[in-house]
């Protein structure tokens, strides 16, 4: 099946697994490098790092169970069903190693694939991930995702956006900020709220498990970051037998997609060393 999505940068072809999930690949040549966007977002967000990283790679995007043009499941997903999701679309597109970036509910993601895939990934980096959140936290964001499965509706929005932006008024920055609110705005709900209650507790099942992490592990995230903090990301690299951790100046929690200038050079640095 053909694109149903436009795509301003010409470069990809939006197709649909056999179990209906929407993907794109663009480049030709390179090493795959494979994208997972977070909770209410899909593929779309990483459109600045197919246009840095398709020159020299063939880079997938795909929107996760729920979201963008993907199916749903039929029951409540959990964590394993989107590392599935996943391990699905990468046998279908016949890839045997890959390096993998995940932010947010993606990073968590990531993490758990390559928990369970190590000989797959040659690298992996969670950006803006949460990690050992307090009770009351997670309990806040069940809240909020139980009112989304209940009222069928994604409300609060501009709250959203104050937790993901540093200035969600920024004159600079405005015209990508309307395009997370008009994909928060057109997201499903039953797949929003389902991946969001599932965000508030998945980073506990990494506790204790991090020392079996095998590929390098890069853990990313921004200094003013109120989800993702820096101390989350340095534990976590702490923990994990090939871990690192940064923490870019003065970006917050969408920092891929608003300064992928600051991102992008820091992501292929750390591929092109420990690319296997």
């Amino acid at each position: 099946m053909n694109d149903l999505r436009i795509n301003n940068l010409n470069q990809s072809t939006g197709l649909f697994t056999k179990d209906k999930t929407y993907y794109s690949i663009s480049g030709s040549t390179g090493p795959y490098l494979i994208f997972i966007h977070g909770v209410g977002l899909n593929g779309e967000i990483w459109n600045p790092q197919i246009e840095y990283f398709s020159k020299n790679r063939r880079v997938v995007t795909y929107d996760f169970l729920g979201h963008g043009l993907s199916s749903a499941p039929n029951k409540t997903p959990q964590l394993e069903d989107y590392v599935e999701q996943l391990n699905s679309l990468v046998k279908s597109i016949n890839i045997s190693s890959f390096s993998l970036i995940g932010h947010s509910m993606g990073a968590l993601i990531s993490v758990a694939y390559s928990l369970k895939y190590p000989n797959k990934i040659n690298v992996v980096i969670p950006l803006n991930i949460v990690y050992k959140r307090s009770i009351k936290t997670r309990n806040e964001v069940i809240k909020r995702a139980n009112t989304i499965l209940k009222t069928g509706e994604i409300g609060n929005i501009d709250q959203t956006l104050e937790r993901w932006f540093k200035n969600k008024t920024d004159i600079n920055q405005i015209e990508k900020i309307n395009k997370v609110r008009q994909l928060l705005s057109n997201a499903s709900p039953k797949g929003y709220g389902d991946a969001y209650k599932l965000f508030a507790k998945s980073d506990s099942i990494f506790e204790n498990i991090l020392n079996e992490l095998q590929p390098p592990a890069l853990y990313l995230t921004g200094s003013d970051d109120p989800n993702s903090t820096s101390k989350m990301s340095i534990e976590m690299a702490n923990e994990s037998p090939r871990g690192f951790s940064k923490s870019i100046d003065n970006e917050a929690h969408m920092m891929a997609y608003i300064a992928p200038e600051k991102v992008n050079p820091i992501i292929e640095d750390f591929l092109i060393t420990n690319e296997q």
